[in-house]
C-alpha cells in the first residue's frame, strides 16, 4: 500500500482545501511546533483507520462548522495495481469511497455513504477483522501518537503486557482460554442428561417381553374367527342364490298381474276416450255450417279493416305535416325578432365609432396624466426610503470613522509598549547564557562531588586524585574543606542564577505578547485602509441619494396640477371608454344580421314546401268515415266466422280420431286375454313355503356374521394396538442404546477440550517469548546501528520490558538517558512494524527527540534499509533532516493558516 495525496479542508489550521502529497521511500514533514505536521498524521488515521485521539470538534477549524479530509492510496492486487480515494468529513455526515479507472481517466464512485459501511469497506481492505482492530492496528503500530511514543514501555509489566498482547495478537489465547472455560461443563451437563434419559427408557421398555406375548395370543384368535367367518360366508351365498331364484319368479307373478291390471284400464280409458272424440266430431260438423252461411259477411269486414289501416297511416303523415308547419312558422317569427334587435344593434355600432373618432385626443391626454400621476405616487415613498438611507449611511460613516480612531489609538499604544519593552529574541539570549551557566556550575559541582568521593575513598599516602601529589591527612582535610565550600558558593550561584532565569522568562513572555501584538500591526493598519476606502463608498452613495432625493422633491411639486387637468378630462375619457365597449360588443352585428337574413329566406322557403305537400291530403277524413261505417254492418257477421272456424276446420281430424281409438279397443281385448293365461301358468311354479325359510335362515347367518366381524375388528384393534406399543418400546429401546454410545463419545470429548484449553493458554506465554527473542534481536541490531556504541545491546523480555546492556552493566527503561530511551524505543518499535508490516506504510511522530546528529542520521539510514516498508514518514520540528531524506515537506503557518511547501 502506498498512500500518495492528503488533503484537508477547515482542518486544524488548514483552510482553505491544501493537498500534501506523499512520495515512496523515507519523507520527512518539517516545521516548527504547532505549524500542523502531526495534523497530516491524524488526518491519515481519522480517514483510513477511523482513529482520533481526541474529540472530532476539536479536528476541525476554529470557526467552520465542518471540516474534510480526503486520502488518495495505492495498493497492489493480482490484476495489477488499484488506485482508491477515501472522503470523511468531521461535523457532518459525509463519507465516500472513489476507484479510479484508467481507461475512462475518471473516478468511479463505490457507493458508500455511511461510517459502518466505510469501516467495513477498509477493513476488507486492510485484511483485519473488525473497526476496534482497525483502529489498534493505527494507534499501537502505524501511527503511534507522539505521546505515546515511549510510555507504553514505561509502564507496569501488567499494562505492558495487555498493551503488546492485543498488538502482537497475543491476546488471542489468552481469550481461546476463556472461551473454552465452559465447554467442559456443557459436555458434563449434557452427559448427565442422557443418563436421566437412559433411566427413563430403561423403566419404559420393561414391559416389552409381555407385550409381545399379548400380541401373539391376539394374531391366533384373529385367524380363528376369519376361518369362521370364511365357512359362513359360503354357506349364505348358497342360500342367498337360490333365494334369488324364487325371488325372481315371485316379482314376475307381480309383473304379470299389474300388465292385466293395466290392460283392464286401457280398455276402460279408450271406450270413454271414444265416446268424447264421436261428440267432439258432432260440434265440428255443426261449425261447418255456421262459417259457410257468415263467409260473405266476414270476407267485406276484412276488406274494410285493411283499408282503414291504409288510411289512419296518411292521416298520421298528415298530422305530423301540420305539426312541422307550425313549428316552422314559429321560427320564422323567432328570426324576424332576432333581425329586428341586429338591426337596432348596427345603428348603436355607427354611433359608438364616431364617438370614439371625436373623443381620441382626450382619451390619450387623460391616460397620460394619469400613469404620470400614478408614478408620482409611487415615488412618494421612495422620498421616505432615500431620507432614512441617507440617515443610516450618515451613522455608518461616522460609526466606521470612530472604528478608524480607535484603531490608530490601539496602534499607538503597541508602538509605546514596543519601544519600551526588550526584544524577546534577546531575552532568550540572555536567559540561554544564564541557563549555560547553570549546567557549567552543575558539572563543576558534579566533578567536585566525584573528588570528594575518590578524596574520601583513597587511602593515605597514594597519589592525590586531584593533583597526583601524596595524599596525607592534612592535605586530604584542606582539599576536602576547599571543595565542600565551592560547592555551597555554587549552589548559591545557582540559586541566584535561578531566581535570574525566573524573572528573565516572565519578562520574555511578556515580551513575546507585546511582540504577538506588535505582529498584528500590519492587521490593523490594513483595516483602517479598509475602513477608509469604505468611508469613501460610503460618502459617494450618500452623495447619490440626496441628489435623487432632491430631483424626486422637484418633481412630486408639480402633482396638484397633473391632477387638475386629469380631472378635466375625466368625462371624455368616460364616453370614449363605453363607446369602446359598444364597438367591441357590436363588432359582429353585420355580418350577423346579413346571416339572420339568410335565416329567414330558407325557413320561409321550408314552409312553402310543407304547403305543397298538405294538399295531397284533400278528402281523407270522408273516406275514414265511410270506412268505419262498413265495419260496423259486418261486425256481427265477422265475430260469428271467427268464432266457429277453428272448430269447422278440425271435423276431419276427429273423425280420423274415432276411427283410431275403435281400433285400439279391439287390440286391448285380445292383449287382455293372452295375459291373463301367462298369469295362471306362472303362479304354479312358485314354492312359497321354500321361500319364506330361506329368508329365515339367510338373515340368522347375516347376524352371525355381523358378531363375528365385530369380534375380529376389536380383535384386530387390540393387536394394532399392541404392535404399536411394541413399536414404540422398540423406538425407546433403540433411542436408549444410542444415548449409551453418546455417553461414550461425550465422555472422550470432554477429556480432549480439558487437554486443548490447557494447552491453548501454555502456548500463549511460549509465543509470546518466541516473538519477543525474534523482534528483540532484530531491535537490537537497529539499536546499535541507531546508537553506534558496539558495546551497547538491547533486550526485548517476554515481560515486554527494555533493557539495555553496556559491557557488564544491565540498565532497565526506566534509567535510561533521555537519547537512551529514544533509540530504544525507536528500535523497538521498528522492529514490530516489520513485523506487522502487511500495510507497508508507517509514521513516526518526533522520533529524534534527544538524538544527536550523528544519531539522527544513523536512524534515517536504518529506515532506508527498511525494505518491509513502500514508505516511512518522520514527523519532525528539526530541520536537519531536509538533507537526510528522501523527500521533504516544509508546513509553516502564517496567520493561524499552515501552509504546505515539497522539496
Amino acid at each position: 500500500m502506498r498512500i500518495t495525496e492528503v488533503a484537508l479542508e477547515d482542518i486544524k489550521s488548514y483552510e482553505d482545501r491544501t493537498v500534501v502529497p506523499i512520495e515512496g521511500g523515507v519523507t520527512a514533514i518539517l516545521g516548527e511546533n504547532g505549524a500542523g505536521k502531526s495534523t497530516v498524521q491524524e488526518a491519515i488515521g481519522f480517514a483510513l483507520f477511523d482513529s482520533l485521539p481526541f474529540n472530532n470538534k476539536e479536528f476541525v477549524r476554529e470557526g467552520a462548522s465542518s471540516g474534510t479530509v480526503e486520502v488518495t492510496f495505492e495498493q497492489d492486487t493480482q490484476n495489477g495495481t488499484d488506485r482508491y480515494k477515501v472522503v470523511r468529513s468531521v461535523g457532518r455526515s459525509k463519507y465516500g469511497v472513489h476507484r479510479y479507472d484508467p481507461d475512462a481517466d475518471e473516478w468511479i464512485d463505490q457507493d458508500i455513504d455511511s461510517k459502518t459501511q466505510l469501516v467495513d469497506w477498509l477493513c476488507a481492505r486492510f485484511d483485519v477483522e473488525d473497526g476496534d482492530e482497525l483502529s489498534s492496528l493505527w494507534s499501537s503500530s502505524i501511527g503511534v501518537p507522539q505521546t505515546r511514543f515511549l510510555s507504553d514501555f514505561s509502564q507496569t509489566p501488567r499494562n505492558r503486557k495487555a498493551t503488546f498482547d492485543a498488538l502482537l495478537n497475543l491476546d488471542a489465547y489468552e481469550e481461546s482460554w476463556e472461551a473454552l472455560k465452559d465447554v467442559p461443563d456443557a459436555i458434563e451437563s449434557r452427559q448427565q442428561d442422557l443418563r436421566r434419559d437412559i433411566d427413563t427408557l430403561t423403566g419404559e421398555v420393561q414391559g416389552l417381553p409381555d407385550e409381545r406375548a399379548e400380541a401373539e395370543s391376539l394374531a391366533n384368535d384373529v385367524e380363528e374367527i376369519e376361518a369362521g367367518i370364511e365357512l359362513k360366508t359360503g354357506e349364505l351365498s348358497e342360500k342367498e342364490e337360490e333365494y334369488e331364484e324364487l325371488e325372481a319368479v315371485e316379482e314376475e307373478i307381480d309383473r304379470v298381474d299389474q300388465e292385466v291390471e293395466s290392460l283392464e284400464g286401457d280398455i276402460d280409458s279408450t271406450e270413454s276416450n271414444l265416446e268424447t272424440a264421436k261428440k267432439e266430431l258432432a260440434a265440428a260438423e255443426e261449425a261447418q255450417e255456421k262459417c259457410e252461411e257468415n263467409r260473405e259477411g266476414y270476407r267485406r269486414y276484412k276488406e274494410a279493416r285493411e283499408r282503414q289501416d291504409e288510411l289512419e297511416d296518411q292521416e298520421t303523415e298528415r298530422d305530423a305535416l301540420i305539426e312541422d308547419r307550425d313549428e316552422q312558422e314559429d321560427t320564422i317569427q323567432a328570426i324576424e325578432f332576432e333581425v329586428e334587435q341586429l338591426e337596432e344593434d348596427l345603428e348603436e355600432l355607427e354611433a359608438a365609432r364616431e364617438t370614439l373618432e371625436a373623443r381620441e385626443e382626450e382619451k390619450e391626454r387623460y391616460e397620460e396624466l394619469e400613469d404620470r400621476i400614478e408614478s408620482l405616487k409611487d415615488r412618494k415613498d421612495d422620498v421616505d426610503a432615500l431620507e432614512e438611507e441617507i440617515e443610516q449611511l450618515a451613522e455608518e460613516i461616522e460609526s466606521k470613522e470612530s472604528e478608524i480612531e480607535a484603531k490608530e489609538e490601539t496602534i499607538a499604544e503597541i508602538e509605546d509598549e514596543w519601544e519600551a519593552t526588550t526584544d524577546p529574541e534577546a531575552l532568550s539570549e540572555e536567559i540561554n547564557d544564564r541557563e549555560a551557566s547553570r549546567k557549567q556550575l552543575e558539572s563543576e559541582r558534579e566533578r567536585l562531588e566525584e573528588q570528594l568521593d575518590r578524596l574520601r575513598d583513597t587511602d593515605v599516602d597514594a597519589p592525590c586524585p586531584t593533583c597526583d601529589r601524596p595524599l596525607d591527612e592534612d592535605h586530604r582535610s584542606k582539599t576536602i574543606e576547599q571543595r565542600e565550600a565551592r560547592i555551597e558558593e555554587i549552589e548559591a550561584e545557582r540559586e541566584e542564577l535561578a531566581n535570574e532565569l525566573d524573572a528573565l522568562r516572565e519578562r520574555r513572555d511578556t515580551a513575546r505578547g507585546v511582540k504577538q501584538r506588535v505582529d498584528k500591526l500590519p492587521v490593523h493598519r490594513e483595516k483602517i485602509e479598509s475602513l477608509e476606502g469604505e468611508i469613501e463608498d460610503l460618502r459617494a452613495e450618500k452623495e447619490e441619494s440626496e441628489a435623487e432625493l432632491a430631483d424626486l422633491e422637484e418633481e412630486l411639486a408639480d402633482l396638484p396640477d397633473l391632477e387638475t387637468e386629469r380631472d378635466d378630462l375625466e368625462e371624455g375619457y368616460d364616453e370614449y371608454q363605453t363607446a369602446e365597449f359598444r364597438v367591441k360588443e357590436h363588432a359582429d352585428v353585420p355580418d350577423e344580421l346579413e346571416a339572420k337574413r339568410a335565416d329567414l329566406e330558407e325557413e320561409q322557403s321550408a314552409l312553402a314546401e310543407i304547403e305543397d305537400e298538405l294538399e295531397q291530403f284533400e278528402g281523407l277524413d270522408e273516406e275514414l268515415e265511410d270506412v268505419k261505417e262498413t265495419l260496423e254492418e259486418t261486425e256481427s257477421a265477422h265475430q260469428t266466422y271467427i268464432k266457429h272456424e277453428q272448430q269447422a276446420s278440425q271435423a276431419e281430424e276427429r273423425l280420423e280420431r274415432v276411427e283410431d281409438l275403435e281400433s285400439e279397443l279391439a287390440d286391448l281385448e285380445a292383449d287382455l286375454e293372452e295375459t291373463e293365461v301367462e298369469l295362471e301358468e306362472t303362479k304354479a311354479s312358485f314354492d312359497e313355503e321354500r321361500f319364506e325359510t330361506l329368508e329365515s335362515d339367510i338373515e340368522e347367518l347375516k347376524e352371525e356374521l355381523a358378531g363375528d366381524r365385530r369380534s375380529l375388528e376389536h380383535k384386530e384393534e387390540s393387536l394394532e394396538e399392541v404392535r404399536d406399543t411394541i413399536e414404540e418400546l422398540e423406538e425407546k429401546l433403540e433411542e436408549r442404546q444410542e444415548k449409551l454410545q453418546q455417553v461414550k463419545e461425550l465422555k472422550a470429548d470432554q477429556q480432549f477440550a480439558d487437554w486443548v484449553r490447557e494447552n491453548v493458554r501454555e502456548a500463549g506465554p511460549k509465543m509470546r517469548e518466541i516473538i519477543t527473542d525474534r523482534i528483540g534481536s532484530r531491535a537490537n541490531e537497529l539499536f546499535r546501528s541507531i546508537r553506534g556504541a558496539s558495546a551497547e545491546t538491547l533486550e526485548w523480555t517476554s515481560d515486554y520490558e527494555i533493557v539495555v546492556h553496556d559491557a557488564d552493566v544491565r540498565k532497565s527503561f526506566s534509567t535510561l538517558s533521555g537519547g537512551e530511551k529514544m533509540a530504544a524505543a525507536l528500535a523497538v518499535r521498528l522492529a514490530i512494524l516489520e513485523q506487522l508490516a502487511s500495510v507497508g506504510i508507517a509514521f513516526l511522530d518526533e522520533p529524534t527527540a534527544n538524538l544527536d546528529r550523528q544519531k539522527k542520521r544513523n536512524l534515517v539510514t536504518q529506515l532506508k534499509q527498511l525494505d518491509s516498508f513502500e514508505q516511512l514518514t518522520v514527523i519532525s520540528h528539526d530541520q536537519t533532516f531536509d538533507s537526510m531524506t528522501d523527500y521533504t515537506i516544509t508546513i509553516e503557518k502564517d496567520r493561524q493558516i499552515s501552509e504546505v511547501s515539497v522539496n
